[in-house]
């Protein structure tokens, strides 16, 4: 039986074509799956991206605030620091140094300790008294007066530029002396600091 024009087509269409449509449908599909898949994993990233840079950026925010409070504390830790130096050592020194350079009260004092170290230790060691240079016209007469029974043995009085008011004293020959200039400074210094922030600085913890 001869096939006609018709029966061709028809053959052709379910052989070829209709196979072909179906694949290409399945491609469709398939691609179209694909896509989804990419578009669905992208946004995921996408999301993990930005919950990430949101992290991290919330991590780098508390880490400034950390490092301005720090730089904030240390800060007024250094303006009090700066402000205690400006104020209490000045002043003490200022009133030290006006006492000591009151020659009625340097005498006064020096008399009051020297007794004491002779009491302490009698005529066994000589003792080293150093004095300011300008101070030499006025106190060495005073010296030769007031120990002059002293002044040949244990006690031994140099003037010197290295000291500007009070005076050193110590056992001679050892070169440690007790420092009744700056070191009264010193001492007064610390004893009034804690004092001095705990007034100036009120209520604030410190």
């Amino acid at each position: 039986m001869a096939k006609t024009l018709g029966d061709i087509t028809q053959e052709l269409s379910e052989k070829v074509l209709a196979p072909a449509r179906a694949e290409a449908d399945e491609l469709v599909r398939s691609a179209r799956e694909q896509a989804a898949a990419i578009v669905a994993e992208a946004g995921a990233n996408a999301e993990k991206t930005r919950a990430a840079a949101k992290s991290e950026a919330e991590k780098v925010l508390k880490q400034m605030q950390v490092d301005m409070e720090t730089a904030a504390r240390n800060f007024i830790i250094m303006v009090k620091e700066k402000l205690e130096a400006a104020v209490v050592t000045p002043v003490v020194e200022g009133e030290i140094r006006a006492l000591l350079n009151d020659k009625g009260f340097l005498e006064h004092i020096l008399e009051i300790v020297l007794a004491e170290f002779f009491k302490g230790q009698g005529r066994e060691r000589s003792f080293e008294v150093l004095l300011p240079k300008k101070d030499q016209a006025e106190l060495e007469t005073w010296f030769i007066e007031k120990f002059r029974e002293k002044a040949a043995g244990p006690l031994v009085v140099h003037f010197t530029d290295k000291i500007t008011f009070g005076f050193h004293l110590g056992v001679q020959g050892h070169g440690a002396y007790f420092n009744f200039s700056t070191g009264l400074v010193e001492a007064f210094s610390n004893f009034c600091s804690p004092r001095f922030r705990s007034h100036f600085f009120a209520g604030e913890g410190s």
